[in-house]
């Protein structure tokens, strides 16, 4: 799609470019001085990183926006579209576009731009909260308006009943502002009834079964015959989705469905398209796993195999990690590793390494796995089952002592010749450049790293501190070592889409 907006000069000057590079703290952080457009790109995968972008701080937001404004225009757009069709960073992509039309509004280019970027009537709502705070409250420009004229009247009685209540609010707001041409008759009646609050909410299965829950019946028998029959119609209709599914397996063994039923629900948990579409990540797998183990009902069994075979097709193998590669995964198993991950229930630190490690070799990954302490200690770990085999690794702790002597790693690698592609190494502290006061000079590990290159001159090594206090999310040193601070869930495409960042612009 050619871009091109009247009156922005382009700013290719590389001085111009060091001279902002040098007033700038940058998040994610690139040996040499990054130019303009390499910036704006990873300065954007570093926030994604750090926070939703509305709540991150007023200066986070303006630092990124100046990157936005020291950019052309065309370059900006063809990033967004990017964002949204090759990387699903809906996010980034909305905010992005939204900054763009903030400044170019009333171009008829930018409601181009924009449908190619907010492509369903839900999708709406969301993108004018970023155009909101970017600066532009009830002032939509008639392109705009016009643009967002076609995706409104796509919208009809059925399925505006069946979005949630925030969903409905937002999308009268967007008709509110926005004014859309209704494109018949029946549009024009939908948008008042939707203006005078006449449409009804249809209930999910969920919130039915919410209810049911929550009723008081005359007898415990009576209840239970309730439920059961809910979750037979919830799972029998396909009606619940898999993530409500997931969040209720416990419930539902309580209720005690028949065994037709319990089967029907784990080809369902197990089935590689449901797994898929819902974007489940294994460590949420893990987290049911976990608790299923727990429950000595009948049936509970069944549903952690399921769930095994649901970790086989969960985000991490979705998603964009290079394949036909040899990794080196090692794993800090000390006490500070059994610290809980933010948002689970029952998910430590100490759980990520091993995890990802089974999930590579499930998928015929050559991957080296070893534990890191004051000693380097291979171990062969098994790539089935995934999520019992993850349950076991926790037995390991101290094994290899209790420092953190990651340059081990490497020698051992320089000593043996052997090449890897990714080394990923996983602990809770910041390593690079990093020596204990009892480690001799030359063991630190910036060192090791650079003699191991000189025999896997395309490796590229992943230093993640998972407790990732106070630092940025992402820095990139010398090109080929990358520091993660913190954990997210989508990091492994953030980190493939840093990696392939100058073939990227380049084709932008």
């Amino acid at each position: 799609m050619k871009f091109s907006f009247i009156g922005r000069a382009r700013r290719t000057n590389k001085a111009d470019s060091n001279d902002v590079a040098d007033n700038r703290n940058y998040t994610l952080v690139r040996s040499g001085a990054p130019d303009l457009q390499w910036d704006l790109y990873l300065s954007l995968l570093s926030a994604f990183l750090r926070a939703p972008l509305p709540e991150q701080t007023g200066e986070q937001l303006a630092s990124l926006r100046s990157r936005v404004r020291d950019n052309d225009p065309e370059f900006v757009a063809k990033l967004a579209v990017h964002l949204r069709d090759t990387m699903d960073l809906r996010e980034l992509s909305f905010w992005l576009s939204a900054e763009l039309a903030a400044i170019y509004g009333n171009d008829e280019r930018t409601a181009q731009l924009l449908l190619r970027i907010v492509r369903q009537p839900a999708e709406l709502p969301e993108w004018l909260g970023y155009y909101s705070r970017a600066g532009k409250k009830g002032n939509a420009g008639r392109p705009l308006r016009k643009a967002f004229d076609h995706l409104l009247n796509r919208v009809d009685e059925y399925a505006f009943g069946r979005y949630n209540k925030d969903l409905q609010t937002g999308l009268k707001e967007a008709i509110r502002l926005l004014r859309p041409k209704p494109a018949d008759t029946v549009h024009k009646v939908l948008f008042g009834k939707i203006l005078r609050d006449q449409l009804p909410v249809r209930s999910t299965w969920e919130e039915e079964w919410q209810t049911y829950h929550k009723h008081t019946y005359k007898s415990p028998e009576q209840r239970q015959v309730v439920l059961r029959d809910k979750w037979k119609e919830g799972i029998s209709s396909f009606r619940i989705g898999y993530t409500a599914l997931l969040n209720n397996l416990q419930p539902m063994l309580c209720a005690g469905v028949s065994g037709k039923v319990l089967k029907l629900a784990a080809e369902y948990l197990g089935n590689a398209v449901a797994v898929g579409k819902s974007g489940q990540s294994p460590l949420r797998l893990l987290e049911t796993y976990r608790a299923l183990r727990k429950m000595d009902q009948g049936g509970a069994g069944m549903l952690s195999e399921a769930l095994e075979q649901a970790a086989v097709h969960s985000a991490w193998n979705r998603t964009d990690l290079e394949k036909n590669k040899t990794w080196v995964i090692a794993m800090e198993v000390s006490n500070s590793m059994k610290h809980p991950m933010s948002g689970y229930n029952g998910i430590q630190r100490l759980d990520i390494g091993p995890l990802l490690a089974m999930l590579l070799k499930s998928r015929g990954e050559s991957v080296v796995t070893g534990i890191i302490g004051n000693t380097w200690k291979p171990v062969d770990l098994p790539f089935r089952p995934i999520l019992g085999g993850t349950d076991q690794f926790r037995l390991r702790e101290g094994e290899a002592g209790y420092g953190i002597n990651a340059h081990l790693i490497l020698q051992d690698l320089t000593r043996r010749r052997q090449v890897a592609d990714r080394i990923l190494i996983f602990t809770d502290c910041r390593l690079w450049d990093n020596r204990a006061f009892n480690q001799p000079a030359g063991t630190d590990l910036g060192g090791a790293w650079r003699q191991y290159r000189q025999i896997a001159p395309q490796a590229r090594l992943y230093l993640f501190d998972l407790a990732g206090y106070g630092v940025a999310p992402l820095e990139l040193r010398e090109d080929d070592v990358f520091l993660v601070a913190g954990w997210h869930e989508r990091i492994f495409d953030i980190l493939q889409a840093a990696d392939n960042g100058k073939e990227v612009l380049e084709a932008l």
